[in-house]
């Protein structure tokens, strides 16, 4: 988004950005297999009888009394009413659909109502292998730094320092990484969150990324620092968010925006803070922090970051930055301080920890982090190293 935003805040950006997500994602349901005629909610009436499919967004969900669900879904055509039996294999995946998804529906209109046995998702293809880079080299992957807070685990992060440089254990692995990610939350920022400034040693945001340039600065001159901004970040709040500005970081670190497409050694990474985790774990049964791998799955099933609009802060640009429109061999994200990582259908889903101590939010909301755990992905053969520099 850095240097696209055109958004005004009108009533029409909004209809822009719903759009553009709903033709963006309905393209990618478009090619998926299936026997079935995909039909328009105007049209579903003269299909009356046959079995078609329908591409839509969820807008209301709810329970009859019969046990089924019932969906209020629209598309650009219009609005229909679908129910979902709850003697189908349909109506397990339905448990899982959310307020603002774009799914294939399959079934027959009946009336007012459209009768759906099946719902596919967006998803990412079977067929995709893990890829491999012809380069030998290693990406270290970081977020949720967290400088200036008083839970900043400075000796931890000097330790992870020092292993760069070659003066600690598992040398022959340091010596291969050429890139380092730190995917938001460089610092613990200002205001975030109420009476913030008791859990501050500083509190000044320049001088908190003055800490950080001078970390990056310790970092070999042949390694490549790539730095996207979170939540607690000196940018806007609400997501895309922009690239953090030159007058914030002055050390020499590549700076892209939340969410980015980066290509390294050929593998196509996608960089996310992770915000709307929180929304996604809250809104579905089943999911934990403590395995954020299977909220970001729930992402990349849906094709899209941040799916439940209202939830997570987002800007209605005409373009909806959060669709994800190719399949990635990498995603990764942060903001939840929880290590994890899942391969999928040849995507490598991957969440970076944090280097900050559990926080009196952490312990009033049961959250139990793991911090000082680096993942280090080796790229010629897809393996992915965990090295913790917690105590000596």
């Amino acid at each position: 988004i850095t240097g696209k935003s055109n958004c005004t805040g009108k009533f029409e950006d909004f209809v822009a950005h719903f759009r553009n997500r709903f033709e963006r994602i309905s393209r990618i349901l478009r090619v998926r297999i299936t026997p079935n005629p995909l039909v328009a909610t105007n049209k579903l009436k003269e299909s009356q009888g046959s079995r078609v499919r329908l591409i839509a967004m969820v807008t209301e969900k709810r329970t009859t009394k019969k046990g089924n669900f019932l969906l209020n879904v629209e598309d650009e055509e219009g609005s229909a009413k679908v129910v979902i039996p709850h003697d189908t294999e349909g109506f397990k995946l339905a448990q899982k659909v959310l307020l603002d998804d774009i799914v294939a529906f399959d079934g027959k209109n009946a009336d007012e109502l459209f009768i759906s046995d099946a719902i596919t998702w967006p998803e990412i293809p079977f067929a995709r292998e893990q890829k491999r880079a012809s380069r030998d080299c290693g990406i270290v992957y970081l977020s949720d730094l967290h400088f200036g807070s008083k839970k900043f685990l400075e000796k931890e992060f000097q330790h992870f320092i020092n292993w760069l440089n070659g003066s600690e254990g598992k040398k022959e692995l340091a010596g291969k990484v050429k890139y380092v990610i730190v995917c938001g939350d460089l610092v613990d920022g200002i205001g975030i969150y109420p009476e913030q400034e008791k859990e501050l040693i500083v509190k000044d945001i320049y001088k908190q990324y003055e800490m950080f340039d001078a970390a990056m600065e310790k970092i070999p001159d042949y390694i490549t620092v790539i730095a996207t901004p979170g939540n607690h970040d000196a940018v806007r709040r609400a997501e895309p968010q922009p690239a953090l500005s030159q007058e914030l970081i002055k050390s020499n670190v590549v700076r892209a925006g939340n969410p980015s497409n980066v290509e390294i050694e050929g593998l196509k990474h996608l960089l996310y803070h992770g915000t709307s985790l929180d929304s996604i774990i809250a809104g579905m049964g089943g999911l934990s922090y403590d395995k954020p791998e299977e909220a970001m799955l729930e992402l990349l099933r849906r094709r899209h970051l941040s799916p439940i609009y209202g939830d997570n802060l987002i800007v209605p640009e005409e373009r909806d930055y959060l669709v994800i429109d190719e399949e990635p061999d990498i995603i990764h994200m942060g903001h939840v301080h929880k290590n994890g990582y899942m391969l999928y259908r040849g995507t490598l889903l991957l969440n970076s920890g944090t280097f900050q101590d559990r926080t009196d939010y952490q312990v009033r909301n049961g959250h139990h982090p793991s911090p000082g755990i680096v993942p280090v992905l080796e790229t010629a053969t897809g393996r992915l190293n965990h090295i913790s520099f917690m105590g000596e």
